[in-house]
């Protein structure tokens, strides 16, 4: 796929080059995210995200700013969604709040459990600063070790094994 790069015109009147890393549409709108590009086409690393409409050509035209939260929120949703897909997938994965909200978590470490031919993880809450509570599960992987399904841990004895990983993982730091 050949890059994309569009300009859109500054508060002050001078042009900022831009190259598209993903566009997508909602029922009302099309959207664009895209990073900062310099003289020399370099990337900025930062990722924003505008409204735009479509010319009589099919280029992108008439950007606006994203004001809504709803629309934000929308657009960190396809953010997060790349990133797992195509950075490191399987590093997160998604699980569903009792109030039926989706939230992201990051692995933090994987080990298999030979007597119990399972492989684990410890994870925590991809949205937080700081790390306060480390959640394990057994679990599936996918053909990349993405994270298909979690599994209970069941026993008391494979608890035991779960917090002697822990343990050799907090004295190494």
């Amino acid at each position: 796929m050949d890059e994309q790069f569009f300009t859109v015109q500054l508060e002050d009147g001078s042009e900022q080059r831009c190259k598209v890393i993903f566009t997508f549409d909602s029922d009302e709108h099309s959207y664009v995210l895209y990073s900062l590009v310099n003289n020399n086409n370099e990337e900025s690393g930062d990722i924003s995200a505008l409204k735009y409409e479509l010319d009589e050509n099919g280029n992108m035209t008439n950007f606006t700013d994203i004001e809504s939260e709803e629309e934000w929120d929308m657009v960190d949703e396809v953010m997060n969604t790349l990133i797992a897909e195509f950075d490191g997938a399987e590093d997160f994965f998604t699980i569903s709040s009792e109030d039926d909200e989706e939230i992201v978590c990051e692995v933090l470490h994987r080990f298999k459990i030979e007597k119990y031919n399972k492989s684990y993880i410890l994870y925590a809450y991809a949205d937080q600063e700081e790390i306060n509570e480390i959640f394990a599960a057994a679990y599936i992987a996918g053909e990349k070790g993405e994270v298909l399904e979690l599994l209970p841990i069941e026993t008391d004895e494979e608890w035991q094994y779960v917090e002697k990983e822990l343990a050799s993982l907090n004295n190494q730091e």
